[in-house]
């Protein structure tokens, strides 16, 4: 299946595709203008998967599917100068790509993006004094409950947005794990990192940020500081007994006082190193606690829906940088040179709310003309239509973006959008949502 060839002076860059990843087809469309020439690539059970996202990108690039296994011969005549993907379900195969083809971006180690192995990296580094354990069994539950002790958390060593994320604090929520799991590949048991507050004392934010980095051979750009929206958290509401736990946001530049954005960056660096990182845009997640900041974990590829925040505001194009990145040394090193620093056109905010109910549809009817109306919104993303099921937009109500000219004015932006939306979705029961609190005006914490 072919496309236009588009400018045929400009190197081909291969990218592994499926649906719901950081980029969709128009944004990587528009960001490899002057950069490259994407060549969409889609494993065959993607393809059968999804038969309209393949025709949709064959209009506008060319195709291939690969074969069931994911053989190198296929892609290996195809002339890429790089490789990359926005999704994580593909990193793993990608890097099997890139290290078979001796692309930029190959892994330096082995599945670096796996959770324990992270886990290790960071502990030999000195990054981390976390416990933790492998759990692949009823009885590697055990063990490790021995080994890592209570309160610590159970997750998949693959998987991101807190999915499978289970919270095991008590001997109660030890035996709802052993009561209603079945599947037990490939998790991690590891400590709980002690919830905080956000170092600014605006009550709102939650304790953990993410940072964006720009990797090449030899140097590290951290491009932005995220600071997050409270997690929404359904003890025990998800498949097998585990918990949901949902980011709700992403607010651009950060409040972070200096010194504490000052150790979130030299941590970021630290687990970078730690892993061998290079040619590569990484989301790396954080929780900053009175004592120190803990690295959570580091995704391989563009943190979902975070471009839309940072141009607006003069920042990189972060899938045009990891399609740059995928060509090596020369399109990276300009994208360091070329970077400003945020923070002088206002702040601007990705709110995801999330429905209190996952079961069932949607009761609301309520338009994209709707959500415009509410102070602030400067764009809708996506909003969950009447009768569909609510699970058809990640359970998500609304998906906005945000904007305002200082921090405070965020503070009250946020504050009535939110309610807003719950009003907008009460017939889906967000008015009554104990989550919603955390953004009720209040004095900063203390």
């Amino acid at each position: 299946m072919t496309a236009p060839a588009g400018d045929a002076s400009l190197p081909l860059v291969g990218v592994v595709h499926r649906p719901y990843g950081a980029a969709g087809l128009r944004e990587i469309y528009r960001a490899a203008q002057g950069v490259c020439r994407p060549v969409l690539l889609f494993r065959r059970p993607v393809a059968e998967e999804h038969p309209e996202l393949v025709r949709l990108a064959g209009v506008m690039f060319p195709v291939h599917i690969l074969p069931e296994g994911g053989p190198v011969a296929p892609v290996t005549g195809l002339g890429l100068g790089g490789l990359t993907t926005f999704h994580d379900d593909e990193l793993d195969f990608t890097d099997h790509l890139l290290t078979a083809l001796d692309l930029p971006g190959a892994p330096a180690t082995d599945r670096p993006w796996d959770k324990l192995g992270q886990r290790h990296a960071f502990e030999r580094a000195g990054l981390s004094s976390l416990r933790f354990a492998p759990v692949d069994s009823r009885d590697g539950f055990r063990r490790a409950l021995r080994e890592v002790r209570l309160p610590a958390v159970l997750k998949p060593r693959r998987a991101v947005g807190g999915q499978g994320v289970t919270f095991v604090r008590d001997p109660g929520d030890v035996h709802h794990v052993l009561a209603h799991r079945t599947s037990w590949e490939g998790l991690l048991l590891e400590g709980l990192i002690p919830p905080s507050v956000h170092p600014s004392g605006v009550p709102w934010l939650a304790d953990f940020v993410s940072v964006e980095t720009i990797s090449t051979s030899t140097r590290r750009l951290h491009c932005a500081v995220f600071d997050k929206a409270p997690v929404n958290i359904r003890s025990r509401a998800g498949a097998e007994g585990s918990d949901t736990v949902r980011v709700t946001g992403d607010i651009v530049p950060s409040r972070l006082p200096a010194e504490v954005r000052g150790l979130v960056l030299k941590r970021t660096g630290e687990a970078l190193d730690a892993l061998g990182t290079r040619y590569r845009v990484t989301h790396t997640e954080l929780r900053v606690t009175p004592a120190d900041v803990e690295v959570i974990e580091v995704n391989g590829r563009v943190g979902g829906h975070l471009t839309r925040l940072l141009r607006p505001l003069g920042g990189p194009d972060l899938v045009r940088a990891a399609l740059a990145l995928a060509l090596g040394e020369g399109p990276a090193d300009r994208l360091v040179e070329q970077h400003t620093e945020l923070g002088r056109d206002g702040f601007m905010m990705g709110l995801f709310v999330p429905f209190p109910h996952q079961g069932g549809t949607v009761a609301s009817r309520v338009t994209r003309a709707d959500l415009r109306a509410l102070p602030g919104v400067v764009g809708v993303d996506e909003v969950a239509e009447f009768g569909a099921a609510r699970g058809d937009t990640g359970f998500r109500a609304a998906n906005v973006t945000v904007r305002s000219g200082t921090a405070e004015e965020m503070d009250a932006t946020v504050a009535q959008v939110v309610r807003g939306i719950a009003g907008l979705f009460a017939a889906d029961g967000l008015e009554s949502d104990p989550w919603l609190q955390r953004f009720a005006p209040s004095r900063r914490c203390q």
